[in-house]
């Protein structure tokens, strides 16, 4: 467990930020401001904001690792969790946390207890010094916000809009960047080859590309385009 989270949420191996590929220069921009506050301790709210799949979590559950690398701690909750027992209170305390990342928190917005609680960890992880990063697919300025609390401490949190990649070449980059934090190459003609094959939904990609590692390691072989097509043959 490279991260001391509540509930032993667990870190995705791959989710760091040199895996994430933007084809956006104002992202990457502004990904790395998070970044930089992120290495200085500066503190600060971040809220990320995207369609499903556009990859979130996936900064939230980076930037967990990014901060623990740092030698702090920090927490990852994902909110739309049916399976955790989460209530208004689970927020109480996590000031005191140096980073506190909370997926999909919109879906929590409109409910008082929760507004609160959330206005309450915004104000004062900001005077603890301490970064708050949350994520949702509805823009800010969308939120059936209920309470003026919430309303006032929003005015603190940066917005940054992540978008799904669109560009094949980008995909393949992305793809390519996982495999190397996995262990192994992917070569470009195999990367053409499953957009082609498939499509180009990154989240999709990235199950091709774990069953692909774990033929490759059973089989003791390397990525190649034969080997790839002999594999999803046999799916």
């Amino acid at each position: 467990m490279l991260v001391q989270m509540p509930l032993k949420i667990g870190l995705r191996d791959d989710a760091c930020f040199a895996t994430f590929v933007t084809e956006k220069e104002s992202l990457a921009l502004a990904l790395n401001t998070l970044q930089q506050s992120l290495k200085k301790d500066a503190g600060g709210a971040f809220y990320l904001v995207g369609e499903g799949g556009s990859g979130k979590t996936h900064l939230l559950q980076a930037a967990c690792r990014y901060v623990t690398e740092q030698g702090y701690t920090s927490v990852f909750l994902p909110m739309s969790d049916a399976s955790l027992p989460l209530i208004p209170d689970v927020l109480n305390g996590l000031e005191q946390t140096p980073l506190v990342c909370l997926d999909d928190i919109s879906r929590f917005i409109g409910q008082k207890p929760w507004e609160l609680a959330l206005a309450n960890l915004i104000t004062k992880s900001s005077v603890q010094g301490h970064s708050l990063l949350l994520a949702g697919d509805v823009a800010i300025s969308k939120w059936p916000i209920a309470t003026t609390e919430l309303a006032k401490a929003l005015m603190t949190v940066l917005p940054i809009e992540i978008e799904s990649l669109t560009e094949k070449d980008e995909v393949i980059l992305a793809l390519q960047r996982h495999s190397l934090r996995l262990g192994f190459e992917l070569p470009q003609e195999v990367g053409n080859y499953l957009v082609k094959q498939f499509s180009s939904d990154l989240q999709e990609l990235l199950a091709v590309l774990k069953m692909l590692e774990q033929a490759s390691l059973v089989e003791k072989r390397r990525l190649t385009l034969p080997f790839v097509k002999k594999v999803l043959q046999q799916v």
